[in-house]
């Protein structure tokens, strides 16, 4: 019995294609752009679009002084690196000693912060703190800092940087037994490696969806003597006769073959493709945390659905960023600012973040009808109180000034 060659076959039929390999390092993901770089991209910008707002500054001096270190803009990229990363740092320059001393109480002025990836850090060999009667003892108080630039690899070249002016951005949670021996002491669980498998797949089904639908219309071509060609080495005269027919074939032209040979189309059924599809899809989202409609665009699906709740959802994720990862690095970087020489800021500050929600007209409508109906409802009540004698018209004016209600104030000799 003759014997066929499988690889004379696939040349026959194949050619000269080959398969591609899709990159699997994050970074190259990321870099790629698409739902990878969204799913980094979307969190940390949303988390920092409306700034932040500091209770306490009357003056606006830590807020000047944010503005010009552009805190937003940082922070937005610091956020985005702890995310592919699973951490990354605020690195502070001053015009006062070297990044290598520790930043003194009093300092000229902070000229700029810069972004920290975590490939970039690790700790100094040695450099812990070693004095055993002070809370930081036995942690790091040095690192070694490697600058990107072009020719230096991940092993060559850095400069050393006190803890001090180093502001931690943390990642995901990690548990501290699975840290041991990383770089750096705050180094947390990459946003993106779940996400990026699940879009590896998602991308594999869509490629997979539009060779479905280029065989939609499988064509199976019965050539006489097949096995005898390819067995003979002349797979080229096989791939020429069945590029021919291809290359001829279409709506508005017939196909000519050998009295012994065979051409028929059959027509494949792709229903249920956009429902596959769909699952991929909600597979990222729960993956990555963020909804279908925000991450691919699509409308909310269900009863009722308005999509509120997906903004919910979402905004829940970005205030736990701005509280777990962001907020530690402010804080750090506003007691930096206060030191500054020249500068009179308030002690008493505090961080607030912005609602990141934005209530439509007709939402707000909505709560100013509301509103006007507890009010109205409110003083029904009163007056039923008044006009039964149960309190007095005195005692309902001062129930009023404590509530606030239309500029009275309180008479503290009542």
């Amino acid at each position: 019995m003759s014997n066929i060659h499988e690889d004379g076959y696939r040349s026959a039929l194949l050619g000269e294609r080959r398969r591609q390999v899709a990159p699997t390092d994050q970074a190259t993901m990321y870099a790629r752009g698409g739902i990878a770089a969204r799913v980094i991209d979307l969190p940390a910008d949303l988390a920092m679009s409306r700034g932040v707002e500091i209770e306490g500054d009357e003056d606006r001096v830590i807020t000047e002084e944010l503005q010009r270190l552009d805190l937003v803009g940082n922070m937005s990229d610091a956020l985005r690196w702890s995310r592919l990363d699973g951490g990354a740092a605020l690195m502070l320059l001053t015009d006062t000693g070297t990044l290598d001393d520790p930043l003194p109480e009093s300092v000229g002025q902070i000229t700029e912060i810069r972004v920290i990836e975590l490939p970039q850090l690790s700790v100094a060999p040695g450099g812990y703190y070693d004095d055993p009667s002070e809370p930081t003892y036995g942690q790091p108080e040095y690192y070694h800092v490697r600058p990107i630039t072009a020719g230096n690899s991940g092993s060559t070249g850095f400069f050393v940087v006190h803890e001090s002016r180093l502001l931690p951005v943390y990642g995901d949670p990690l548990p501290s037994r699975l840290r041991i021996g990383a770089a750096v002491p705050w180094s947390g669980r990459s946003a993106a490696t779940a996400p990026f498998r699940s879009i590896e797949r998602y991308e594999k089904a869509l490629t997979l969806s539009l060779e479905v639908l280029k065989r939609k219309q499988q064509a199976v071509h019965r050539m006489k003597g097949l096995a005898e060609l390819i067995q003979n080495g002349q797979e080229h005269l096989v791939r020429k006769r069945v590029d021919l027919v291809d290359e001829v074939r279409s709506l508005m032209n017939g196909v000519a073959v050998d009295a012994e040979d065979d051409y028929q189309v059959y027509d494949q059924n792709v229903s249920g493709i956009k429902d596959l599809i769909a699952e991929f899809q909600v597979a990222v989202s729960a993956d990555s945390g963020i909804p279908v409609t925000a991450l691919f665009g699509r409308a909310a699906a269900g009863l009722n659905a308005t999509g509120e709740n997906d903004l919910e959802g979402l905004y829940d994720l970005c205030e736990g960023i701005q509280q777990t990862s962001a907020q530690t690095a402010i804080n750090r970087l506003i007691e930096a600012i206060t030191r500054q020489s020249g500068i009179d800021a308030s002690r008493q500050w505090r961080i607030k973040w912005p609602s990141l929600w934005t209530p439509t007209d007709a939402q707000q409508a909505e709560t100013r009808l509301n509103n006007a109906q507890a009010s109205q409802a409110e003083a029904a009540a009163r007056q039923i109180d008044l006009d039964t004698g149960t309190v007095s018209g005195d005692e309902v004016r001062q129930h009023m000034a404590r509530d606030g209600l239309y500029g009275l104030e309180v008479d503290d000799g009542a």
